[in-house]
């Protein structure tokens, strides 16, 4: 089996696609994987050996694409995959350099993703996202293949013809399976309701303070745990402030970054798992992936009506769609699913078994498995070709 060295300037090393899905996937097909991303130390996880890079601000995050290079090569793996779009301009000299192949997962649209991230100053982000939009599918041609998270992503590089694959980012069969052994009826569950993910103004982060205050008004008893990173750091403001609008002080809680490893301790006691993204082209275009987490453990669902939920959120039988803009609405859905443990118990056994079905990670490893496959032969035909022939060679 091949060497893989996974590479990431920008993810944590344990976050949930880079290290979860994709290097325990490869471990368990028999590959060896190096991966090497932000992490506090060198350690062997899980089959995976972690090589640490430090975390650094975006602006600078160049000054550790040197570093990453350098441990990227020494690794002398037989195939690098790499998860950051900034790494396109340092991945053509690695494919160069080590004559091995390179392969970019790319997890977003991300020209849609430019426009709304709060951390880049407003004046540059349309003018950015449009040169991006340009540079990217360019500097993906010289790339020996590429993996998308959705199909949405996989449209904008129709055109390029290496080989390709989309690997949703369903949830692991051995999450899904710890998730049932942790379930419980609803009726044996605190009246709690549940986000989880990154905190942000474009997923609804002010709109949830302001709905569950009416969420409140009819059901006083009911908690809200919003579990996940704030980013830019200056939402957090915004958040307190309506959380004392409000008057929601000792309802709502705020548990910053959690690992993906410990979330099912929030997520098997919730009724109600929440997705309160606003319609804008990314939330339109991506799927959310705590969607099938929350179905996992048996949590009903309210979620946005988006183009990108309705195809897993099925109305009346998992969970609850509703109008994204309007707190009302959200308010509305979660009271209905709180007030009836019966309804939301059945569908969150219904969402249970669509993932246990249907929306899980077995197939998409398997897809793993064939696309390095094929990376690899079509490596080696290359290798083959750029060998030095021999004086009797015609």
């Amino acid at each position: 089996m091949a060497h893989v060295c996974i590479l990431s300037s920008v993810h944590i090393a344990l976050d949930n696609r880079v290290f979860f899905r994709e290097a325990q996937s490869l471990v368990r097909l028999g590959h060896q994987v190096t991966l090497i991303a932000k992490h506090d130390r060198e350690e062997i996880r899980d089959g995976v050996r972690i090589v640490p890079l430090p975390s650094v601000s975006i602006w600078r995050r160049w000054l550790v694409w040197s570093k990453l290079f350098r441990l990227a090569r020494r690794t002398r793996a037989d195939l690098y995959l790499f998860h950051d779009p900034e790494l396109l301009a340092v991945t053509p000299w690695l494919r160069w350099s080590t004559r091995k192949p390179t392969v970019y997962d790319v997890h977003e649209v991300y020209p849609d993703f430019i426009r709304i991230k709060d951390h880049i100053p407003g004046i540059v982000r349309v003018p950015f996202a449009w040169v991006f939009e340009w540079l990217e599918p360019l500097l993906a041609r010289l790339q020996s293949g590429l993996l998308f998270a959705d199909n949405q992503i996989a449209h904008r590089f129709r055109r390029l013809g290496c080989p390709k694959s989309t690997l949703f980012n369903f949830p692991a069969s051995d999450f899904v399976s710890k998730a049932a052994g942790a379930s419980r009826s609803h009726s044996q569950r605190p009246l709690e309701v549940v986000y989880v993910g990154g905190i942000e103004r474009n997923r609804g982060a002010v709109l949830m303070i302001e709905a569950f205050h009416r969420v409140l008004q009819a059901i006083p008893d009911a908690r809200l745990k919003l579990v996940g990173n704030i980013a830019p750091d200056n939402l957090r403001g915004d958040i307190e402030r309506a959380i004392d609008k409000f008057g929601v002080r000792d309802k709502v809680k705020l548990t910053g970054r959690i690992p993906f490893d410990q979330i099912g301790c929030f997520l098997s006691d919730a009724r109600v798992g929440w997705v309160a993204w606003q319609p804008l082209p990314k939330n339109q275009k991506n799927i959310p992936t705590k969607l099938f987490e929350y179905m996992s453990y048996g949590a009903a669902i309210v979620s946005s009506r988006l183009d990108s939920t309705q195809p897993f959120v099925l109305e009346g039988e998992n969970g609850l769609l509703v109008d994204a803009t309007d707190p009302q609405a959200h308010a509305n859905a979660i009271i209905e699913l709180l007030s009836n443990p019966q309804r939301s118990d059945a569908m969150g056994r219904r969402g249970q078994e669509l993932v246990k079905e249907r929306w899980n990670w077995s197939e998409m490893e398997a897809r793993l498995g064939h696309f390095v496959d094929v990376i690899l032969q079509s490596s080696e035909r290359i290798d083959d070709l750029t060998e030095p022939r021999s004086h009797g060679d015609a």
